[in-house]
């Protein structure tokens, strides 16, 4: 019962964490989602253009739990907080580049294209709005990591709480 009990808090934890950073994940992506929508030639469909935005925000929050079991997202944690800040900023900026590409791959699919013409797009002009895309979410990456690195070493739940629960005057 008490392996069972523990497994079920661990999870109900991990659900909680995937919540919490895609619902800040979906607020960036939907920014920039409605930021492209805003542009003279806007994506085809705003249903999509958010879907999307939701889907990878939830995916990314997936990779950002199961990537902080990985030892080298904690390589630099000893370090002053900017320095793991931005560490972790630049390297879930890259599992972002990663999910981008992949993205465009499985649209092409989609769309019946072959992987070298996915390929030559990519290498072409979309790759630059990828990585351009992968600069701003390095840019949102950076607050997100600076507080979870500050709460990770001002006890736990000190920041979330003096950020989330009311104070006495």
């Amino acid at each position: 019962m008490g392996e069972d009990h523990s497994l079920k808090q661990k999870l109900l934890h991990e659900m909680k964490e995937v919540f919490a950073i895609s619902a800040y994940l979906a607020f960036f992506f939907g920014g920039v989602a409605t930021y492209r929508l805003m542009l003279p030639e806007p994506p085809a469909s705003a249903l999509a253009s958010y879907g999307f935005a939701l889907i990878k925000a939830l995916v990314l929050a997936k990779v950002i739990v199961l990537g902080r079991m990985i030892s080298v997202t904690r390589l630099l944690d000893d370090r002053p907080l900017i320095v793991p800040t931005f560490y972790k900023a630049a390297l879930f900026s890259v599992f972002t580049l990663a999910f981008e590409a992949l993205e465009h791959l499985a649209g092409g699919f989609i769309h019946g294209k072959h992987v070298e013409e996915v390929f030559r797009e990519v290498v072409s002009g979309h790759g630059k709005v990828i990585l351009a895309r992968t600069l701003v979410v390095f840019a949102a990456f950076v607050p997100f990591f600076a507080f979870t690195e500050a709460s990770r070493v001002l006890a736990g739940d000190r920041l979330r709480e003096l950020f989330l629960r009311r104070r006495a005057r």
